[in-house]
């Protein structure tokens, strides 16, 4: 007995200690570098109460007091670039930090290619040979997430000098970067390793600087519809018949001689709610730890989890940066990479993709927000590798971001040329560039490659270039008499592009200008015009939904206007690549007397229609479509959830296997895939058809049978096929 009370009385007065004890986050440690000549932020852990000192041995000093949660924070004045040195830290109990440097710090960050280690990239063997260097100092956060910020970073591979033994495993990128800065200034470095494959923007974001974003919004509601989903039950029995499948495909790849890339293993579905890329996850766990440590600025590598959305990148880039400028206190220096080339070579002249659209959000974000800048590597990538191994290229090209725009140095290029503005002339379009510090050149000579111009049918052919003085591009092409738009290297790998500086650095992609919207219905159809009031108006080849995808957006909604019809009518316009025009006008009696079910058949409408309609007449230009008045024998497919082929509405004329006048609307999921479809049974014919509605150009756009498979044009994606579009909505008052 007596043993056991004198092993609890050691016990509680060991934890009466500990929670004395002065403690320090992960980042806060020997070999440690501190931000020059600034007041670095220190905090810590103590008891309530509990006074904690700092003392440098450079001679500064500092004192805090641990408030009611045990949270102490101060600021040290940090000496010129040098050491090393000592900072000792006393409270209760002493913790002495050695061999810390003062020089400059930076956090680089990312998905994938910022992790990439040095020993993946180009020439390895002999960079993790060279990578001696004392005065660089390495810091890296492993790979966690949290629900909640956390205090503190961890698992840590804390700071240490850079060797060969140890600079093999650290980001490429970063190292090179930091390499190259510690080679220009002649000071100590440090780099904080925080990045993870595979991850997103939103991750790395705090959400309240996400919340007002419809985008951010949607993606967090798909995750927590998949979080409520989620059983590990389920997750497991669905791996089980992944692996099954897996083994028998395995086999028969070592059966058949092995050739092709090796399988892909299935992995295990994990919780949603604390998944890598629920958004502000990573944020929580490897970020908001780091702040307020004082640094310089940060680097960033990151875009191909995005480039799905690669348009709306510039809002949530723009995001990020704000926030951890925020958190810091800061409005530090942030230099990212524009993504390079990558998937196979372009075949056309300007190929729309997620990967063009997002090197122009990079582009537009470092226009646009200050103390920031692009590494452009278009020239860099590899078609067949999303980790190209130049890895030395971009982390030089940071370097130079960082060191004319941070440290004020000069003689050489910042950056390659970005295009500042454009002037159609005619028949010719010239780009004027900021040149990144040196003339516009070709690289090895000869023509210009890489430059496209787009006319007003949506046309796109490739156009001549040639240099104008030391800052502009001409460009011309006898096939476009009057060009609308000019591309640059507009595809996700536009091999052979060679618009440099005399530097060598890379021309960024571009394109400007734009093709006026469709605008023919008065053209087309003036007396209904006259008649018609118009409720709403898009262009279907940009359709828009928001909240979570249950309402769309129109440019022009005019439905608080009208309060009462006699007919509605829906116009449809599409203009082919080679400029011609075909339209279709629906007019019929109304299937409702709610305006706003009248659109597109968006969820939040409640709009769901599988039924005949009376009146209709149909005019059109377009070849086949049956025109005139039809008393009876049409019908409409409103509704915004998936549908299947079978004729449930037992229409006469269609097809039970195909998609086309009677399908069957299903419940199971809403919102889904979505159609907005006019139809004349008796002519067995579709007349307007609109699926997917937030596509864009993939979207299902169709006037007449498609061509294909399905006559009301379901997963045709057609919308690419044409040049502009114009979908109006209109009622007779």
């Amino acid at each position: 007995m007596m043993k056991t009370l004198a092993c609890l009385m050691f016990l509680a007065f060991f934890a009466e200690t500990a929670l004395a004890d002065v403690k320090l986050p992960a980042l806060f440690c020997s070999n440690m570098v501190v931000q020059r000549e600034t007041k670095a932020p220190f905090w810590g852990w103590a008891e309530a109460g509990e006074k904690v000192s700092l003392s440098a041995s450079w001679g500064a000093q500092a004192k805090a007091t641990a408030g009611a949660d045990g949270t102490w924070r101060t600021t040290l004045d940090t000496p010129p670039a040098g050491g090393p040195f000592t900072i000792t830290v006393s409270g209760a109990n002493t913790i002495k930090l050695e061999n810390v440097l003062s020089g400059e710090v930076w956090l680089c960050s990312g998905q994938s290619n910022m992790q990439m280690a040095v020993r993946s990239s180009n020439n390895a063997k002999a960079e993790v040979a060279a990578g001696d260097y004392p005065q660089i100092r390495l810091f890296t956060v492993r790979c966690v997430t949290a629900t909640e910020p956390k205090k503190d970073c961890g698992p840590v591979v804390p700071w240490a000098p850079c060797t060969p033994k140890n600079v093999g495993g650290f980001s490429a990128a970063g190292y090179f970067f930091g390499r190259k800065l510690h080679q220009e200034l002649g000071v100590p470095i440090g780099l904080i390793n925080s990045s993870w494959s595979g991850t997103a923007v939103e991750a790395w974001t705090p959400w309240e600087f996400q919340k007002d974003d419809p985008v951010a919004v949607q993606i967090r509601e798909s995750w927590d519809k998949r979080e409520a989903e989620y059983t590990p039950e389920k997750a497991q029995a669905r791996f089980d018949e992944q692996m099954t499948k897996y083994k028998t495909i395995r086999q028969e790849w070592a059966d058949g001689g092995k050739q092709g890339k090796v399988p892909r293993r299935p992995r295990k579905q994990e919780k949603p709610r604390t998944y890598r890329n629920y958004p502000c996850n990573l944020y929580n766990a490897m970020i908001h730890p780091l702040a307020p440590y004082a640094l310089r600025g940060a680097i960033w590598y990151q875009g191909e989890a995005n480039s799905g959305r690669g348009k709306h990148y510039e809002v949530m880039l723009t995001n990020l940066i704000a926030s951890w400028r925020a958190k810091w206190g800061s409005d530090f220096p942030f230099y990212f990479v524009q993504l390079p080339n990558f998937t196979q070579p372009w075949t056309t002249p300007v190929q729309n993709s997620g990967w063009a659209d997002i090197r122009e959000s990079f582009m537009n974000v470092a226009k646009k927000v200050p103390g920031t800048g692009m590494a452009i590597t278009i020239d860099v990538g590899e078609a067949d590798n999303i980790h190209p191994k130049n890895k030395q290229d971009v982390g030089d090209r940071l370097a130079r971001l960082a060191l004319h725009d941070t440290y004020g140095k000069t003689g050489f290029s910042r950056c390659g040329p970005v295009p500042q503005s454009c002037d159609f002339q005619g028949s010719r379009a010239i780009v004027t560039f900021d040149t990144g510090g040196s003339p516009l050149a070709i690289k090895d000579g000869g023509e210009l490659v890489g430059f496209a111009l787009t006319g007003l049918g949506g046309k796109s052919v490739r156009a001549q270039a040639s240099i104008l003085g030391d800052n502009q591009v001409v460009v011309t092409s006898p096939e476009m008499k009057e060009p609308f738009m000019v591309h640059y290297a507009w595809a996700p790998n536009p091999v052979g592009v060679n618009l440099f500086n005399k530097d060598g650095l890379p021309a960024t992609p571009f394109r400007f200008g734009e093709i006026p919207p469709l605008d023919c219905f008065a053209k087309m159809l003036p007396e209904e015009v006259a008649a018609y009031k118009l409720v709403y108006a898009f262009d279907p080849l940009n359709g828009r939904t928001v909240n979570g995808n249950t309402s769309f957006v129109y440019p022009t909604d005019n439905s608080a206007k009208i309060t009462t019809f006699r007919k509605i009518a829906y116009f449809l316009a599409l203009q082919n690549l080679d400029g011609t025009i075909r339209y279709a006008f629906v007019s019929m009696d109304p299937f409702t007397d709610d305006v706003s079910k009248i659109g597109v058949p968006a969820k939040a409408t409640g709009a769901r229609f599988q039924q005949n309609v009376t009146g209709a007449l149909v005019k059109s230009n377009a070849e086949g479509i049956v025109t005139g008045a039809f008393a009876e024998g049409c019908n409409i497919e409103f509704w915004d959830c998936n549908y299947g082929g079978a004729n449930a509405a037992k229409v006469p004329n269609a097809s039970s296997a195909l998609h086309d006048f009677g399908d069957q609307m299903s419940t199971a999921k809403s919102p889904g895939y979505g159609c907005m479809q006019i139809h004349n049974w008796q002519a067995k014919q579709c007349v307007i058809c609109f699926n997917k509605f937030s596509s864009g150009r993939n979207a299902d756009l169709g006037i007449g049978n498609s061509p294909g498979p399905h006559p009301d044009w379901t997963f045709s994606s057609s919308g690419k096929t044409y040049s502009r579009a114009e979908f109006k909505v209109l009622v007779l008052p």
